[in-house]
């Protein structure tokens, strides 16, 4: 049956191999706690083995306003940024399952959490008095590392065996210890805010780790 489908069986072999593609390479899109990404990965030289490279983008910018009463009202510009670029392993233990896990470190090149405070109306509650040249404006930074490893677990496959797989992911970044960074004029230049700042850090010391999910869809080349 074979010889009358193909009669030739070197234009046979020559048919076959062309339609046998063997991917090692695949790119991804993901969205998640870590914003809107984009990655890169490919196989390494054990079987198990694969390495990613990619970028996520965060970021959330509000302004919002507290009203104190009728006649107070306390402006708040909040922003938040996580950007990154990062470079990862993903190991699979098992040789049927999808399950894998990950490790890796980035470099987050734009991170920032920060508020804005000031007033436009003066402060007028509660028998405290304070007009808005005196309130002046407060600025609120908190810091991490730069370069922060990360680990975690997930399912599904880097190299889709056809061209589209889904992954879903969950792990923890190692931040570092939070420093404060903070810039201001008028009502808190006649308080002791600046001895406050350590003791808020030491007791901020152990919120160094960040959690993360996200959810991926590959396409492989």
């Amino acid at each position: 049956m074979a010889f009358y489908l193909c009669p030739n069986s070197d234009v046979c072999a020559i048919a076959d191999s062309t339609n046998v593609h063997k991917h090692n390479v695949s790119i991804g899109v993901s969205l998640g706690t870590n914003g809107l990404g984009l990655e890169l990965a490919k196989t390494s030289p054990y079987k198990k083995i694969f390495w990613r490279v990619g970028t996520t983008y965060l970021q959330y910018h509000r302004l919002f306003d507290v009203n104190l009463n009728t006649k107070s009202k306390i402006n708040i510009e909040s922003d938040l940024k996580f950007n990154q670029i990062f470079l990862a392993t993903q190991f699979y233990p098992f040789n049927k399952v999808t399950f894998h896990l990950i490790g890796g470190i980035s470099y987050l090149y734009n991170f920032n959490v920060s508020a804005f405070v000031d007033t436009n109306t003066g402060i007028s509650f509660e028998g405290v008095e304070v007009n808005a040249e005196d309130f002046g404006e407060i600025s609120v930074k908190v810091d991490w590392n730069k370069f922060v490893p990360f680990v975690g677990f997930g399912f599904g496959r880097v190299i889709p065996k056809r061209r589209l797989s889904f992954n879903g992911e969950i792990g923890c970044y190692y931040m570092g210890s939070p420093k404060i960074i903070s810039e201001y004029f008028g009502i808190l230049d006649t308080t002791n805010a600046d001895e406050l700042i350590p003791i808020i850090e030491r007791n901020i010391k152990d919120y160094s780790y960040l959690p993360f999910i996200n959810f991926k869809v590959r396409y492989s080349i």
